[in-house]
């Protein structure tokens, strides 16, 4: 009779520790029991030492053995606890980092895009300014032959960053990644 009480309590116990995993979430209040959790603990530690005939008592009465027994059964209880409370942490981090990751790409894309059109609007304004400048000079000079002279089209420059034929900025994408098949 006695040794179903400590499988009730065991049960229970494991019950307690299987709800926290599914519910999952790590709210204030999932933090609060976890902190209490620790403090009694600790409070339970330092009681063993100052009494360890306790466990023996307890044994007794819930039909284990011995104490040991009892407090190996306990730290069973309480490292699976711990275990699901690591998991679930660990999986929230996880879950915090990824989406800070796709975060920070989103706005470095957006500063990146920015950049070069600001880039392309310095580019614009430089070639208009080189061409009222050549404009300019053009209409001083007191030369016929210089009067005369058609205008140079004005050709953007062409690089890695900007199209050949109107200079505008290149958007460059990422392939999709390609798909290994399973072996």
């Amino acid at each position: 009779m006695e040794s179903v009480l400590i499988k009730a309590l065991l049960m229970v116990g494991i019950g307690v520790v299987a709800l926290l995993f599914v519910r999952g979430h790590s709210t204030a209040r999932h933090q609060a029991i976890r902190r209490v959790g620790v403090l009694g603990f600790v409070a339970l530690a330092i009681a063993s030492l100052l009494f360890p005939q306790t466990w023996q008592s307890a044994a007794g009465v819930l039909g284990v053995g011995r104490g040991t027994d009892l407090l190996l059964y306990a730290t069973i209880v309480a490292f699976l606890g711990f275990m699901v409370s690591s998991y679930l942490r660990t999986r929230d981090l996880q879950r915090q980092v990824t989406v800070l990751s796709r975060r920070l790409a989103l706005d470095e894309a957006a500063a990146r895009a920015a950049a070069e059109a600001t880039l392309a609007a310095q580019l614009a304004e430089a070639q208009a300014a080189a061409a009222r400048a050549a404009l300019s000079s053009r209409s001083t000079t007191t030369t016929s032959a210089a009067a005369s002279a058609p205008l140079a089209p004005v050709v953007p420059p062409v690089g890695p960053m900007t199209q050949p034929a109107t200079g505008a900025p290149v958007r460059r994408t990422v392939p999709a990644p390609r798909s290994v098949p399973a072996s």
